[in-house]
């Protein structure tokens, strides 16, 4: 249906015009605002979210889309200046040890239920 109305420019269903644009940046500005979350498309969801008059849509609320001029200035509510460190600032340069363990047979069929240890069914679904 969707390949109709874009071919057609009609609702084949009501016979009613449907909008198609033609423009390349107009199609863009569609696309961006469906990968709204790609940081390449910031400006044109900006200026589509503007050209639609849903300038609401740009801030911090969670109901909202972009962060206005992404990466510009502080957050409101923020002061800007330096922040006190994180109790994990300690730990952040120093390594981590891996501790990877190894499953040996005995560790996974200990791990297995009885009933599939034995080669069995489950009992009945209730």
């Amino acid at each position: 249906v969707a390949t109709c109305m874009y071919c057609t420019g009609l609702d084949p269903r009501t016979m009613r015009p449907v909008y198609v644009t033609n423009d390349p940046h107009e199609k863009a500005m569609q696309r961006a605002l469906i990968q709204y979350r790609r940081p390449e498309n910031h400006a044109l969801v900006k200026e589509a979210l503007e050209k639609a008059g849903r300038e609401d849509l740009i801030g911090y609320g969670p109901e909202c889309l972009i962060r206005p001029e992404a990466g510009r200035g502080p957050r409101p509510g923020k002061t800007g200046g330096k922040s006190s460190a994180s109790p994990r600032a300690k730990t952040e340069g120093t390594p981590r040890a891996k501790v990877s363990e190894k499953k040996t047979p005995a560790k996974a069929a200990a791990k297995k239920t009885p009933a599939k240890a034995a080669g069995g069914k489950k009992g009945p679904r209730h």
